[in-house]
């Protein structure tokens, strides 16, 4: 964890701050968009250190945030993997999820 920051769920719940949701997630769509494993863990790692990065003075974050952060940076640098990300999305939206 990092050292006790927060993350406000939509649905108004708190939970603690867990990096390691953020990197599988991105680690997930890299792969799904064709990237091999040891290369899907460095742009995960990358996009990690960029949102821990811009959070670094905040104790609490929401969720929309951070998904807004983790998706700006695949757009600049990875848009086949943002597209990925926001495909997963709809599709668990779909299924009420």
């Amino acid at each position: 964890m990092d050292k006790g920051k927060k993350v406000i769920k939509k649905s108004g719940n708190i939970e603690d701050f867990d990096p390691e949701k953020i990197k599988n997630s991105v680690f997930s769509a890299a792969k799904e968009a064709g990237y091999d494993e040891n290369q899907s863990l460095l742009i995960a790692e990358e996009v990690l250190k960029f949102v821990l990065d811009s959070i670094a003075d905040v104790e609490q974050v929401d969720s929309n945030s951070l998904r807004d952060l983790i998706l700006n940076k695949l757009d600049e640098d990875y848009p086949e993997i943002a597209q990925k990300w926001r495909d997963y999305e709809e599709k668990k939206e779909r299924e009420g999820n």
